[in-house]
């Protein structure tokens, strides 16, 4: 809808000023409402996540063309059966599926042009793109300022340190930029050459609060020392990958202070938070009015499945989320296995979490999968799978391109097309392949 100057022109106005504006005026109604919901009992939070589940269900079958296909439930039934029951209708969906035909996923009265589209970065090396509405976002939004509120974090009026995909930037250009009430340093810049530029940045704008990915949140800890640091942080709030023990016990190291960790998807069908204490982890919690968790069985370990609650826009009902973790009755999940996330080295020596190295938006249209790889340190090839037969030479040239312009500093890049990424042991497709000796 917009040239891509206007939108970073606008991004840069919300986040300049968000900290002055009323909440009413930020977020739909939605929010509140969640907000209240969350703060209200069991048995309330239950009920409104059965109505919203059959709001959904509803509006899949009746408006959402691959639903309409597959599944055959009557009006009666959608309206009177348990709509927990009603979920076990609905076949299993994976990310390949819905590639192969998104408009299939999105309710056919919306407009995908008034839509917001969002992609994920492929952390598994197959990536996925889904519509969704300010609404949506506001609904997640509402989610998180919930459970990381309870430390006083807000998106929107905390001052805190940002360390992820959003605050990464060239290596020519300097490690950190303000953007309102954050501070967004470069994953890709923590590294000792800007350890000095790194910590007067830090001293000059004394974040209450630290959002970053693990990696980043660790690599800092490894860099700097608590007596480096002339303020202290309330919280480390960690998203995006998983979390190791040695990354948490680091990151306590230098903040001494609470570390939430969240599991969350861009295809918004699962959510769970977990805490660390000590640099251990206690057991990721799922949101059970953010959607319904199930657990199948594939590749003999109990894959993680989900629904969202509120979705109703491109509903993924049952969608299989290639991470694996036991999820009980009540929710708990000891451990979360998948998307874990290897380092490469780049010419000098620095590490550069895999993460970072993502397949650039509009690719996906004709990517089916990547994988980066790397056996001698500043050199990496990245082996992508077509969507739809060899890529022609501008496809070629869109993809190295972007990841030159990215990267071309620390590595010598190529590309190579292959027939397939087979899965690894634990039945996952890996973004990066170390195989450095």
């Amino acid at each position: 809808m917009f040239d891509t100057g206007y939108k970073e022109w606008l991004q840069k106005g919300y986040y300049d000023y968000r900290a002055y504006v009323p909440s009413r005026l930020l977020y739909h109604a939605d929010y509140f409402h969640i907000r209240r919901l969350l703060e209200g009992s069991a048995d309330s939070i239950a009920a409104e996540a059965a109505r919203r589940l059959r709001h959904v269900l509803r509006t899949a079958v009746a408006w959402v063309p691959f639903y309409q296909r597959t599944v055959r439930l009557s009006a009666t039934e959608l309206a009177h059966e348990p709509p927990r029951q009603l979920l076990d209708s609905f076949p299993y969906l994976d990310k390949a599926q819905v590639m192969d035909c998104q408009r299939d996923f999105l309710d056919h009265r919306l407009d995908p042009s008034r839509l917001n589209y969002t992609t994920s970065e492929g952390s598994s090396g197959h990536g996925i793109g889904v519509w969704r509405t300010k609404r949506l976002a506001d609904i997640e939004k509402a989610f998180y300022n919930h459970e990381w509120g309870k430390f006083g974090f807000s998106f929107d009026k905390a001052r805190y340190l940002r360390m992820g995909s959003d605050a990464r930037r060239l290596t020519h250009e300097p490690c950190a930029a303000i953007s309102g009430n954050r501070l967004l340093l470069s994953p890709s810049h923590i590294f000792a050459q800007h350890k000095a530029a790194i910590v007067a940045a830090l001293n000059a704008f004394r974040p209450r609060f630290v959002h970053a990915y693990p990696s980043a949140a660790a690599s800092l800890a490894e860099l700097i020392v608590p007596g480096d640091l002339e303020f202290a942080v309330d919280a480390v709030l960690l998203a995006s990958e998983p979390a190791t023990p040695q990354q948490l016990a680091s990151i306590g190291r230098l903040f001494g202070c609470p570390v939430s960790i969240s599991y969350g998807l861009t295809e918004r069908s699962n959510l769970a938070f977990a805490a660390s204490v000590a640099g251990k982890c206690r057991p990721f919690q799922f949101e059970p009015l953010y959607g319904v968790t199930e657990n199948r069985c594939n590749y003999g370990r109990p894959e993680i499945v989900g629904t969202s609650c509120w979705n109703d826009v491109m509903p993924l009902i049952r969608y299989c989320t290639d991470d694996f973790g036991a999820v009980d009755a009540d929710g708990a999940c000891r451990a979360i296995h998948g998307r874990a996330q290897e380092f490469l080295l780049d010419r000098i020596g620095n590490r550069i979490p895999g993460l970072l190295l993502i397949v650039n938006d509009g690719a996906w249209d004709f990517v089916r999968l990547y994988q980066v790889r790397q056996t001698k340190p500043g050199a990496i090839t990245i082996f992508v799978v077509p969507r739809n037969g060899p890529l022609n030479a501008a496809q070629r040239k869109f993809l190295l391109d972007y990841q030159l312009k990215r990267w071309g500093g620390c590595f010598d890049i190529d590309l190579d097309e292959v027939a397939d990424i087979p899965l690894s042991a634990s039945g996952k497709r890996q973004l990066v392949v170390n195989e450095l000796r």
